[in-house]
């Protein structure tokens, strides 16, 4: 098979793949659920994909790839780092939007999707940390931030932004995901991350 070719039916099996995990849940979606949507048999689909697991990990690293390309360049820019950080919480607060919207999934859904992203990508969390970190570092290094843990709270700045959209959505009574209303927990998130730099820059007065 051409390369072309390869590549165009590896593409329509992640097509169906999304459709599959946003209908039934990560759990639920099967190979044979993806290769009958195809009109393929499952056993041809190992030709493209080890596994269920490997073509879910795929769909995740297309999705992040951007987000972690964004994270890169604004820790690069040279802006303050305040401006850093607020450049970093929206971008994240963005990503989940976009996600959050993209498909039609039920809001259970999603929960569960979610849940094995955070399990199965550790790695993606701990570099946004860590590029959180750098950038704590820089402010106080530049006398923007004062002395504290970097590391604590790089670590609760990465985790606090998705904990908070995931209580919102478990609280709401929605049936799908893009009935949330995103605004409103976009502007909560956005007025708690505000209050938290301002409770770390160095008192000008």
């Amino acid at each position: 098979m051409s390369n072309k070719k390869f590549d165009k039916r590896k593409e329509e099996i992640k097509a169906a793949g999304i459709k599959s995990f946003t209908a039934f849940g990560y759990y639920k979606t099967t190979l044979d659920d993806i290769a009958g949507m195809l009109g393929m048999t499952k056993n041809s689909l190992y030709y493209y994909f080890e596994n269920k697991e490997a073509l879910f990990r795929e769909l995740v690293e297309d999705e992040i790839s951007a987000h972690i390309e964004f994270i890169e360049d604004v820790v690069s820019k040279k802006i303050p780092a305040d401006e850093k950080l607020v450049t970093i919480i929206t971008g994240l607060i963005e990503f989940i939007r976009e996600r959050t919207l993209k498909y039609t999934v039920k809001l259970s859904t999603y929960l569960e999707i979610h849940k094995v992203i955070k399990k199965e990508f550790g790695e993606f969390q701990r570099n946004e940390s860590k590029a959180i970190e750098s950038i704590l570092k820089e402010g106080i290094k530049t006398g923007i931030f004062i002395e504290h843990d970097t590391e604590a709270l790089a670590a609760d700045i990465q985790y606090l932004v998705p904990a908070l959209f995931r209580s919102y959505y478990t609280d709401s009574d929605a049936e799908f995901v893009h009935e949330i209303d995103f605004e409103y927990i976009s502007s909560m998130i956005k007025r708690l991350i505000n209050y938290l730099i301002n409770g770390i820059k160095v008192n000008k007065k």
